[in-house]
C-alpha cells in the first residue's frame, strides 16, 4: 500500500513539472516568417522578413540599393566593393561616421564586431528611436544593412532588435 502512495506521488509530481515546462521561445523565423532570397536583385543573400515584405531595387552603375518593406519591418542594403575584408573594420568606421556627422545620434545601445544599434533623438523631440547598421563581406563586395525612421513612424527598441537579428542571421 505504501509504495503505490509513493507511485501516485511520484507520478503527480512528475505530471506537475511537465505542466510547468517553460513555453519555447520564439525564433526570428518566428518572428518574420518569409525568407526573402535576394539573388534576383544581384546580392547574394537569404534574409527573414514579415509576410508581406516588398522588395524594391534602386541600383545604378555604381552601387546596389536595395529596399525591403513590411509592417514594422524596414531594411536598405547597400553594396559596394569592399574596403576591407573584415566586417568589424567597416562596422567601426560607420559608427563612427554616423556619432561624427549625424545630430540625432544620442548613444549605442549595442556594439558587436559587425554591427550595433544605436539611439536617435531629434533636438527639442521627447520621442526616442532606434537604428542599426550592421555589415558583411562576401568576396570583393561588402553589404551594409541599415534600418532608419525618416520615412517611417519610429520602432521600438524591441522591433529593431528583431530586426537586426533577422539581418545578422541572414544567409
Amino acid at each position: 500500500m505504501k509504495l503505490r502512495n509513493v507511485l501516485m506521488v511520484c507520478i503527480f509530481i512528475t505530471l506537475g513539472l511537465m505542466a510547468c515546462e517553460t513555453p519555447k521561445e520564439a525564433t526570428i523565423k518566428d518572428v518574420f516568417p518569409k525568407q526573402l532570397d535576394l539573388l534576383q536583385h544581384g546580392i547574394p543573400i537569404k534574409i527573414q522578413a514579415p509576410e508581406d515584405a516588398k522588395v524594391t531595387n534602386r541600383s545604378d552603375n555604381f552601387m546596389q540599393d536595395v529596399l525591403i518593406e513590411g509592417s514594422n519591418y524596414y531594411v536598405r542594403i547597400y553594396s559596394n566593393g569592399a574596403t576591407s575584408p573584415q566586417c568589424a573594420t567597416i562596422a567601426k568606421e560607420a559608427l563612427v561616421e554616423i556619432k561624427k556627422t549625424n545630430p540625432t545620434f544620442k548613444k549605442t545601445i549595442l556594439e558587436e564586431d559587425c554591427g550595433f544599434i544605436y539611439e536617435v533623438q531629434i533636438p527639442g523631440d521627447t520621442t526616442t528611436c532606434y537604428n542599426f547598421n550592421y555589415h558583411t563581406v562576401k568576396g570583393n563586395k561588402s553589404y551594409s544593412f541599415s534600418t532608419t525612421t525618416s520615412r517611417r513612424q519610429p520602432f521600438s527598441k524591441q522591433t529593431v532588435e528583431d530586426i537586426y537579428q533577422a539581418v545578422k542571421e541572414q544567409e
